[in-house]
C-alpha cells in the first residue's frame, strides 16, 4: 500500500536536469513584478486570452470539443447552455475564474477539492463533489482500437483516506517550508492523478489544482499564459511521463522525475512565452502595424488572424485587417478560405 510520506522529499536527490528547470523557473519568477510595471495593459489582454485558451484546451484534452463562437458566448455567460459538453465547459470556466480571483483563500483540503469539483459539475446532471463510489482504471487505447489497463488507481474504499493523507502531507510541508515548492507541487499532482479520486473530471481537476498551487507559491505565469494549452499541445508526452512515473507508485518504487521534469518543462515553456510576448512588445521599434509586418515576415507556412492576435495582443482587429489588406494588394501574401476560417501565407 502507498505510504504518503512527504517528509521524505526533504532528502530528495534531484538530477541536474530538474535542478536546472527549477532554477530557470525561479529566474522567470523574479521578473514578474517588472512585467507588471512595464506592460500592465499587455498583461490585462494576455489574462483575458489565457482564460479562454485554458477553458478550451483543458476540456479538449478530455475530448470535449466546441466551436470558437459557442465558446466565446459561454465565456461571456450570455447564452443558454445547449448540452452536457457546454455545461462542462461552463463549470470549468467558473472554477478557473474562482482560482484566478481567490487563490489565497482556497486551502488544500479534501473538503475544498470536493467543493471545487462540485462547482465544475454544477450545470450538468452529474453528482459532483463526491469521491468515486466504484473502483476505476486508467486505460490506454491503441491505433487498432485495442485497449489495455495502464494503471489501477486507489480503490474507492481507500480514496477518502488517501486524499485526507496527501492534503495533510502537502499542508505540513508547505507550512514547514522544507521541500522545494515546485517539487512539492509536482508530487501532489502526481499523487492526485494516481489516486484518481473522482468518477469523472480527474484530469481537469488536476490542471486546476496545478494552477492553484502555482499561485500559492508565487508563480503567476498561469494568469497570463494558458498552461492547459501547452499541455494539450504536448499531451502525448503528458500521458507518457505520467505512465512512466506511475509504474511502482503503489509500492513507492516509482521514478518521479519523468513526470516532474515534464511538468516543470511546461512551466518553463509558459514563462518563455510570456517573456517573448512582453519582451517583444517592449523592445520592438515602430508602431503596431510594424509589429504585424514583422510577425508575418518571420512566419513560415500558413498563419491566421488568431496567430497574429496571440503574438501581438495589444494590436486591434482593425489594424490587423488593414495590414493584411495592404499586403494582399501588394501581392505579398495570399489567403486560403474565407471569413473566420481564412488562412494566409506569404507568396
Amino acid at each position: 500500500m502507498r505510504n504518503y510520506q512527504y517528509e521524505n522529499l526533504t532528502q530528495l536527490m534531484m538530477p541536474m536536469k530538474t535542478v536546472n528547470l527549477i532554477a530557470k523557473i525561479n529566474e522567470y519568477k523574479g521578473k514578474q513584478e517588472l512585467y507588471k510595471r512595464q506592460a500592465p495593459q499587455i498583461l490585462d489582454t494576455l489574462r483575458d486570452v489565457a482564460v479562454i485558451h485554458s477553458t478550451k484546451a483543458s476540456n479538449a484534452i478530455e475530448g470535449i470539443i466546441i466551436t470558437d463562437s459557442r465558446l466565446m458566448s459561454i465565456m461571456k455567460n450570455d447564452t443558454d447552455l445547449q448540452d452536457r459538453s457546454e455545461g462542462e465547459i461552463a463549470g470549468y470556466r467558473d472554477v478557473l475564474q474562482l482560482i484566478h480571483a481567490s487563490f489565497e483563500a482556497i486551502p488544500v483540503r479534501e473538503s475544498v477539492i470536493l467543493q471545487l469539483h462540485k462547482e465544475m459539475y454544477r450545470y450538468i446532471s452529474i453528482d459532483g463533489g463526491t469521491w468515486k463510489n466504484a473502483d476505476n482504471v486508467i486505460t490506454e487505447t491503441f491505433s487498432d482500437g485495442a485497449k489495455r489497463i495502464r494503471f489501477e488507481p486507489v480503490s474507492a474504499f481507500n480514496t477518502p483516506r488517501a486524499m485526507e493523507r496527501v492534503c495533510f502531507e502537502f499542508r505540513e510541508r508547505m507550512s514547514k517550508q522544507d521541500v522545494e515548492p515546485l517539487i512539492l507541487l509536482s508530487i501532489f499532482i502526481l499523487d492526485f492523478l494516481s489516486i484518481h479520486p473522482f468518477s469523472e473530471g480527474n484530469g481537469r481537476m488536476a490542471r486546476l489544482l496545478t494552477l492553484l498551487l502555482l499561485y500559492q507559491f508565487g508563480f503567476e505565469v498561469g494568469r497570463y499564459i494558458s498552461l492547459e494549452k501547452i499541455i494539450e499541445e504536448s499531451k502525448e508526452e503528458y500521458y507518457e511521463t505520467l505512465r512512466k512515473s506511475s509504474i511502482g507508485w503503489h509500492e513507492g518504487t516509482n521514478d518521479i522525475f519523468p513526470w516532474i521534469n515534464y511538468l516543470l518543462g511546461t512551466f518553463v515553456a509558459a514563462y518563455k512565452d510570456l517573456e517573448s510576448r512582453v519582451g517583444v512588445i517592449k523592445s520592438q521599434k515602430g508602431g503596431k502595424s510594424q509589429r504585424v509586418h514583422v510577425f508575418i515576415e518571420k512566419k513560415l507556412g500558413f498563419f491566421t488572424k488568431s496567430d497574429i492576435r496571440n503574438a501581438c495582443p495589444d494590436v486591434s482587429e482593425a489594424t490587423i485587417n488593414r495590414v493584411l489588406s495592404e499586403l494582399k494588394k501588394q501581392q505579398l501574401i495570399e489567403s486560403v478560405g474565407l471569413g473566420r476560417n481564412a488562412k494566409w501565407k506569404k507568396k
